[in-house]
C-alpha cells in the first residue's frame, strides 16, 4: 500500500475535502482523487461517499484512518530510532503545560531543549491541569509539565519543581488578621477570585482549605476565573483575593501591584510533575526532553 495514497486519504478524511487535502499537501485535485481512487481499487470497497461538494467517509473509510494514524506514528518512530544511531534527534514533539508551567518554567526549558536539538519540530499547548492530562492519555500530547499527579493510571507522573501558593490581596483591602482564633471564619468571608475547577492551583488550595478544616460551601466566590494572570489582573483592580504560584504572583508583588497576605495555617505548597504515558514509545525526541527536564 503505498504511503503516499494513505497521505492523501486521511488528508482528505480530516478536511472532508478533496481539493483543500490537495491545497495542504500541494497537489493538485485530480492526483488526490487518482490516489483515493487507486486505494480504493486496491482495497475492493469505497472509502467516500461524494454527495456534491460533500464528501464523508464510509464504515471502512473509518476503519482505514484508524489504521492510517497507527502507521504514520510508527513510521515517525521509525525515522527518529535510525536518525538517533547517527546521533541525530528529529521529529515533532508536542509539549503541554498547564497555566503555570506554560508561562514560567516550559518556556527556558525550551530555549534549552532546541538549542541542543534544533531538528525536532516542538509544538506548545496549553490548558488546564486536568485537560493536559488528559490530552497526554489520549496522545494528542506527547509530554505535559502540570500542577498536579495525572489521575490516569496509565500516565507516569514524575516530581519536577517545588513550588508554594500565596494569598494576595488588593492593595487597599482592609486590614484582617488570618492567624488566631477564628482565623478560618475570617478567611472564609473575604471576597474570592478563584481557579477554575480541574486546575492545579484549584487542587492545591481545595486541598489546603480542607486541612485547615475549612469547607468550599463556606467560600462564595465573587468570580472564576482561567488563568493566573487574569486572577492577578482581577486582584490588582481590586475584585478580592486569590491563591496563586508564586512564580506568578512575584513580578506583582514586588512592583506593588499586589500584596501578599500571610495564613500560618494554610499550608498551600505543591509541586510540579512532568508526565507521559507509560505504556507508550519513548522516541528519541521525548527521551531527551526528558532528559533535559532532569527526569532520565
Amino acid at each position: 500500500m503505498d504511503v503516499r495514497r494513505l497521505h492523501a486519504f486521511a488528508k482528505v478524511y480530516e478536511l472532508r475535502s478533496f481539493s483543500r487535502a490537495g491545497e495542504e499537501l500541494l497537489l493538485s485535485q485530480p492526483t488526490i482523487s487518482a490516489h483515493i481512487s487507486a486505494l480504493e481499487d486496491e482495497l475492493d470497497t469505497q472509502l467516500f461517499d461524494r454527495l456534491g461538494r460533500t464528501v464523508l467517509p464510509t464504515q471502512a473509510g473509518d476503519v482505514l484512518y484508524r489504521y492510517c494514524t497507527t502507521i504514520f506514528t510508527q513510521l515517525d518512530h521509525a525515522k527518529a530510532d535510525i536518525m538517533a544511531l547517527s546521533q541525530r534527534v528529529a521529529g515533532e514533539l508536542v509539549i503541554g503545560g498547564s497555566t503555570i508551567p506554560a508561562h514560567y518554567i516550559i518556556p527556558r526549558l525550551i530555549a534549552r531543549y532546541a538549542a541542543a536539538y534544533p531538528e525536532v519540530r516542538l509544538d506548545l499547548t496549553g490548558g488546564d491541569t486536568s485537560e493536559i492530562a488528559q490530552k497526554v492519555a489520549e496522545g494528542t500530547v506527547h509530554v505535559g509539565i502540570i500542577g498536579a499527579p495525572a489521575p490516569y493510571p496509565e500516565l507516569v507522573s514524575l516530581p519536577f519543581l517545588d513550588d508554594s501558593l500565596v494569598l494576595v490581596a488588593p492593595t487597599n483591602l482592609p486590614p484582617v488578621s488570618l492567624d488566631g482564633p477564628g482565623w478560618q471564619d475570617r478567611l472564609s468571608q473575604l471576597p474570592w477570585i478563584m481557579r477554575e475547577q480541574g486546575s492545579g492551583t484549584r487542587q492545591t488550595l481545595d486541598a489546603a482549605l480542607a486541612r485547615a478544616g475549612i469547607e468550599m460551601r463556606m467560600i462564595a466566590p465573587v468570580l472564576v476565573v482561567h488563568t493566573s494572570l487574569a486572577v492577578l489582573e482581577c486582584v490588582e483592580a481590586g475584585l478580592g483575593v486569590a491563591a496563586v504560584s508564586t512564580l506568578a504572583a512575584r513580578s506583582y508583588l514586588e512592583r506593588g501591584g499586589v500584596v501578599g497576605l500571610d495564613v500560618p495555617g494554610l499550608d498551600m505548597r505543591r509541586s510540579f510533575y512532568v508526565v507521559h504515558h507509560g505504556k507508550r514509545y519513548l522516541f528519541p525526541a521525548l527521551r531527551y526532553f526528558l532528559k533535559t527536564c532532569g527526569c532520565v
